[in-house]
């Protein structure tokens, strides 16, 4: 599915891109600029949009071709100032003022019709400045604006009206890298430990490429305190550590349990509070693997007898939904980022994470089930959110 997704995703961004490319050039003839300034235009914006995406697809059929463990990374630092921010930067202008760009030349035809070919050349050149230079420039003011933002959102769960709380720290897609380091990592826990979360519970993606970071995250995490402890399930970038995705999977194991966070695939632990008993399972759920709705069936039966279930995922999307709908009592998931990056579509912000699920970002009730994902924490593929802030999930189940 992620193959259809980034298929579909380059075939925009060629279509928007070349499209916008295409009306700027116009635009700067009709105010005057010289062919040779038109000419340069068109080359840096070529290469704003789509060299860094080239050069993705060139390192990763390189490191296939020449059997490399690792796939050459393009996500420090000078990358993504060099190569990378221009690249989303420009995509969201191109993508965002697409519609707009449209409009504007219905607008230039009926013009054309009233008013004569010169005006309507006129105005669509002066639409053209201004809406690719609002995009150019609200885009990386709201992202900069909402940089480092991160809301806990408190939850209440079940029906209990007696006796204390479990408190439940739910986090996922902390992605640790350059952009997320360690001393980030520990402030973000810091937070929640502040809480006093009886357990602490992940929906994975501790790293987010490469093996660089496997040792630090696994240390960062081993900060977060809690009574009953800091379980977690896999995520995708769990095995993105090494193409070997089970080496990838074992290392990143290994080094959280040495730190004193479980790593759980497909397992149901239990945990006592207040005189209930408690069933978690730990599903392993996400691009990589995905278990059968037969063994999550089989797996959520062997929870019958507790008080209270809960089911930790990776992702949760609409198939694993019809499986647990009315099967258990509440769903942690993550993998969304809220979308991460969110375009504005005309007016208004879009998820586009919603043509993979409908369970983004929030809390869903499915029947009997409640459903919370998390928006996450850090970044894949570029260090920035866009209309999604991070989030932790605290919750107090009332059991």
């Amino acid at each position: 599915m992620w193959f259809i997704f980034l298929v579909l995703g380059l075939i925009v961004l060629v279509i928007s891109g070349l499209y916008a490319r295409a009306k700027l050039a116009a635009a700067l003839s009709q105010v005057g600029a010289g062919a040779g300034a038109v000419r340069i235009v068109r080359w840096i914006s070529a290469w704003l949009l789509f060299a860094y995406p080239l050069l993705v697809l060139a390192a990763v059929l390189a490191s296939s071709l020449l059997g490399m463990t690792t796939a050459p990374r393009l996500d420090g630092q000078i990358a993504s100032l060099v190569l990378g921010l221009p690249f989303i930067w420009s995509l969201l202008v191109a993508l965002q003022s697409l519609p707009w760009l449209l409009a504007s030349d219905l607008v230039s035809l009926i013009l054309r019709r009233r008013r004569g070919a010169a005006t309507a050349a006129r105005v669509r050149a002066l639409a053209v400045f201004a809406i690719l230079g609002g995009f150019a420039i609200y885009t990386p003011a709201r992202i900069l604006i909402e940089r480092g933002e991160l809301h806990l959102r408190d939850h209440r769960v079940g029906t209990a009206t007696s006796g204390a709380p479990l408190r439940i720290a739910f986090l996922a897609d902390v992605q640790q890298d350059v952009h997320t380091d360690g001393d980030r990592a520990r402030e973000i826990y810091a937070l929640v430990n502040a809480r006093h979360p009886d357990l602490v519970l992940s929906g994975g993606d501790w790293i987010n490429t490469g093996p660089d970071y496997i040792e630090s995250a696994a240390a960062a995490a081993g900060t977060l305190h809690s009574r009953l402890g800091t379980f977690s399930v896999r995520g995708d970038h769990e095995h993105f550590a090494y193409r070997d995705r089970e080496r990838s999977a074992g290392e990143i194991t290994a080094a959280m349990a040495r730190h004193g966070v479980a790593v759980i695939d497909n397992e149901v632990r239990w945990f006592a509070h207040d005189g209930k008993r408690i069933a978690v399972l730990f599903l392993n759920y996400n691009y990589i693997h995905r278990t059968p709705p037969a063994a999550v069936a089989t797996l959520v039966a062997s929870m019958a007898k507790a008080d209270y279930t809960i089911v930790v995922t990776h992702q949760f999307d609409a198939a694993l939904a019809q499986v647990l709908k009315d099967k258990v009592d509440l769903v942690l998931a993550g993998h969304t980022h809220g979308g991460q990056v969110n375009p504005v579509v005309g007016v208004v912000h879009a998820t586009l994470a919603r043509i993979e699920t409908p369970y983004v970002n929030g809390r869903y009730q499915l029947g009997r089930t409640t459903v919370i994902v998390t928006a996450g924490v850090g970044y894949s593929i570029v260090p920035i959110r866009y209309a999604a802030p991070s989030t932790i999930e605290l919750i107090e189940l009332a059991v």
